[in-house]
């Protein structure tokens, strides 16, 4: 009786290891999905749209991802992802690009990969009342180039010429931009002309970068 007691008791004994080795494994098994299913959710935004209309800002005290998202050169949405508010730069990064997502789906934007920098030209037209200087604003490596371009046509070929915002700053280099143009087409430079008020994340970068 005693050697059976025994034994009963070794095998409630190894069922028990048993269970709670398949519970131990099925848990593993469950993380690893969840970090396979979270890796495969960040490798298809990468694919996707990766980092179009969102810029890395690291000047001064700004430290987070400004999404800037265009539609036929006009801005529809401006917004800086901190890393401080968003626990992190990876987290802030994800959180700036599923924002960015939602704006291009709800304003069927079709972004066109190779031309980023023509994407993020504003055309002024309409705020400055002349026609061929355009702001640019483009993420080169990790940091933002600011500049005022003067398009204009020169021997039957259209000429582009930029001028920095952080050297002139935002007010010089844009009327550095008019001059070029107005001398290139034999034109008066125009008067009292004052560049559109800059939006409030780049405000930020122009005075962290003493433009």
């Amino acid at each position: 009786m005693a050697i059976k007691k025994s034994v009963k008791k070794s095998t409630k004994k190894k069922g028990a290891k048993k269970a709670v080795t398949k519970k131990a494994t099925r848990k593993k098994a469950l993380k690893q999905a969840v970090k396979k299913g979270a890796a495969r959710k960040a490798t298809t935004k990468e694919k996707g749209l990766g980092l179009t209309y969102i810029t890395r800002m690291d000047h001064g005290n700004t430290h987070g991802w400004w999404v800037r998202v265009y539609k036929d050169s006009r801005p529809v949405e401006s917004k800086l992802f901190s890393d401080g508010v968003y626990g992190g730069k990876n987290k802030a990064k994800l959180a700036a690009q599923e924002h960015r997502d939602k704006v291009v789906k709800k304003n069927k934007i079709v972004p066109v990969h190779m031309r980023k920098t023509r994407e993020h030209s504003v055309d002024c037209r309409s705020t400055s009342g002349l026609v061929g200087v355009t702001l640019s604003v483009a993420d080169k490596g990790g940091s933002l180039r600011v500049h005022w371009s003067a398009r204009f046509m020169e021997k039957g070929k259209q000429r582009n010429v930029s001028f920095s915002v952080r050297k002139y700053g935002y007010e010089g280099a844009f009327r550095k931009a008019v001059r070029a143009r107005s001398e290139a087409i034999g034109t008066t430079v125009p008067r009292g002309l004052t560049p559109p008020a800059p939006s409030r994340e780049l405000k930020k970068w122009i005075k962290s970068v003493g433009a």
